[in-house]
């Protein structure tokens, strides 16, 4: 089981469903997976990230967007 931190790279709403609802750069979101695979990008895991990140902060992310271009992956353990 891997543990990961998934990290915003910089302020915008670009990955926002909503486009008056904004994320700041530094934002995260902790995760596990049962794989050692970065879970950024994976089909299967993108809707579960972005849900982490309303229950977090309360701002819906397009679960398409849950990839490298707007987020790291740091693996924590």
């Amino acid at each position: 089981m891997a543990h990961w931190k998934i990290i915003v790279k910089s302020s915008g709403n670009a990955a926002c469903k909503d486009r008056s609802q904004r994320l700041e750069k530094g934002m995260f979101i902790e995760t596990s997976t049962v794989s050692t695979t970065p879970p950024l990008g994976l089909s299967r895991e993108q809707m579960p990230l972005a849900h982490l990140f309303m229950s977090k902060y309360g701002i819906e992310i397009d679960p398409r967007k849950m990839n490298r271009s707007y987020f790291d992956c740091i693996k924590m353990g």
